[in-house]
């Protein structure tokens, strides 16, 4: 994970490997995350496939590096 805050938009929705991106972590630690509570992922209607919000992302790495 990067130190300098996430570069995503607040209201965007991001998929799991695009939120692993913006953090610069892998997949498989997003999913951690995610089973932690750290993060939260909700389905979409089209293709349920689980998506987070920008703002989603940006608390997230704020909960790990605890500013």
């Amino acid at each position: 994970m990067i130190i300098a805050k996430p570069e995503v938009r607040p209201d965007g929705l991001y998929s799991q490997s695009q939120a692993a991106r913006a953090l610069h972590v892998d997949r498989h630690t997003v999913a951690r995350y995610a089973a932690r509570g750290l993060i939260k992922f909700r389905r979409r209607k089209a293709g349920r496939r689980p998506v987070t919000t920008g703002a989603e992302i940006v608390r997230c790495w704020r909960s790990v590096y605890h500013l």
